[in-house]
């Protein structure tokens, strides 16, 4: 890799880390012979999760993810574009397969009416990256850890997707349930939705990941402090660095 792509690949990888912080505490635990792997993989799906989720207009996003899916078929077929795939080229993985379904993937689909439905409709998409994810650390493949990836993107939605127009994927029981609209969801009266919302997320999230990439197990811990902050009403926001390696240590012990 020369300097230059040295340079765009770091771009990313802090992009992605300053939106996660708390990954700088599971790399620590990485072997270092798969630390540049750990980091363009991270700062990929980074990239991934705001092309398909966080981008306000529908016809951008659609351009972004349709690049990123032919970026991932390129990936299997030995080219890339990207400098995150420069890390990733020539790593034998189902990269078509996950090109394919970002292709499939309807990010404006219908609201899902309970928290498993809104699950089970990233089931698909989330399935073609572990299976990726799998081959890259040579990690065993489970529903666990591509429940606990789908999870992670509905938490990720918060809290800047509250008032995007898929009000975060909150599905419309929780509106139901608390007789307000999607309007009110930003303000002070959706603060109770949301607290339920984070307590459904953290139930339905596996409690270990055995077999699973540290970057998977890692996360999945990562994510349950934060439901659990926002499940008691706590500002939105990583916890403490101390925490933080805490959890990475356990997250390493659980291979």
């Amino acid at each position: 890799m020369d300097g230059q792509s040295q340079d765009a690949g770091a771009h990313f990888v802090a992009k992605w880390l300053q939106r996660e912080p708390e990954m700088v505490f599971a790399e620590v635990f990485c072997p270092v012979a798969d630390k540049p792997t750990f980091r363009a993989w991270g700062a990929l799906l980074h990239e991934l999760r705001e092309s398909l989720f966080e981008l306000s207009d529908p016809g951008v996003a659609r351009i972004k993810t349709t690049w990123w899916a032919e970026e991932m078929i390129g990936l299997g077929q030995g080219r890339q574009r990207h400098p995150l795939g420069v890390e990733l080229l020539g790593r034998e993985a189902p990269w078509s397969a996950l090109g394919r379904a970002l292709l499939a993937f309807e990010a404006d689909s219908m609201r899902a009416a309970d928290t498993e439905e809104a699950v089970a409709a990233l089931a698909p998409l989330a399935n073609a990256v572990l299976q990726v994810e799998s081959r890259l650390f040579s990690a065993h493949e489970s529903a666990g850890a591509s429940r606990s990836l789908a999870i992670h993107w509905l938490l990720q939605r918060l809290p800047e997707g509250l008032a995007s127009e898929d009000q975060a994927r909150i599905p419309m029981h929780l509106f139901a349930r608390h007789g307000i609209s999607a309007a009110e969801l930003p303000t002070v009266q959706g603060q109770a939705l949301v607290r339920d919302w984070a307590g459904e997320l953290l139930s339905a999230l596996p409690p270990v990941l055995p077999g699973a990439a540290l970057v998977r197990r890692s996360r999945a811990g990562f994510d349950q402090a934060r439901l659990r902050r926002l499940a008691g009403g706590k500002p939105f926001g990583a916890p403490s660095p101390p925490a933080s390696l805490w959890r990475a240590w356990r997250a390493a012990r659980q291979s």
